[in-house]
Order: structure tokens, then sequence, then C-alpha cells
């Protein structure tokens, strides 16, 4: 009985244990200014992001480009997926440190526009993993 109880209370308490979790964030980018996002995107957070993955920080990521349609509010979707919870809690702490050594000075940018006036980030959401075809 003891073990029994040992057992649910763990699974309650870590109920994302071994579970994925993705980040999606839901780009717009303004007045076409395709090429100084994609410029900011490449040199910055995809470079951040391949740290990462070689610390074991992030399990992967993409960048996805959206086809053109009527109805999108967003043309482009960044996926950073962690292999559990807990990686995905000290992503933050991680990311910052990664930044801070990377790029002391602020990011990479072209034609020196800031990052608002290119792209607007529309919303983000997280999911976890229920089932899938990776293998980690």
């Amino acid at each position: 009985m003891t073990k029994l109880l040992l057992f649910i209370l763990l699974f309650f308490y870590f109920p994302s244990f071994g579970q994925t979790v993705s980040v999606m964030d839901f780009v717009k980018v303004k007045d076409n200014k395709y090429p100084e996002t994609l410029y900011y995107y490449e040199n910055n957070w995809k470079v951040y992001r391949e740290i990462a993955v070689k610390s074991n920080f992030i399990s992967s990521y993409k960048l996805l480009k959206m086809s053109a349609d009527s109805i999108a509010n967003f043309d482009l979707i960044l996926i950073t997926e962690y292999a559990d919870s807990s990686q995905f809690k000290l992503a933050e702490e991680r990311f910052q440190k990664i930044i801070k050594e990377i790029r002391p000075n602020g990011p990479k940018l072209m034609n020196n526009l800031k990052p608002a006036d290119f792209r607007q980030n529309v919303f983000a959401k997280e999911a976890q993993t229920l089932f899938s075809s990776s293998k980690f």
C-alpha cells in the first residue's frame, strides 16, 4: 500500500516527466522586411539555439515560413523544443547567459533596424508532447 501511495504521489508531482515541451512563437513580418527579419533570426536566434543544442539545454529548434494566405496574421513560426519541463524551466536563465556571452553589445542587425521595426511577435504557445515519432 505504501509503494502504491508513493507511486501515485510521484506521478502527480512529476506529471510531465519525460514529456517534451515545445515553445512556438508566431511572428508577423512588418512592411515586407523579410531580409532584415531572416538576417536577425539567422544571426541571433539560430546562433543561440545551436549553442543550446550543443550544451543539451534544448533538444531542437525550427524556423518555419508560412504559405501566403489571406487569413494568416503571422508569417513565421519559431519552435524550440525542450527534452522535458525541467529543461524548459531553466530556459530563460540559460538563454540570458548565452546571449550575454555571444552578443554582449546587443543582437546583430541588418540596416540598423531594431526588431520592433521589422517584426511583431503575434503570440506564443507552449505545448507538451503526448506522443511522437521522435527518438529522444
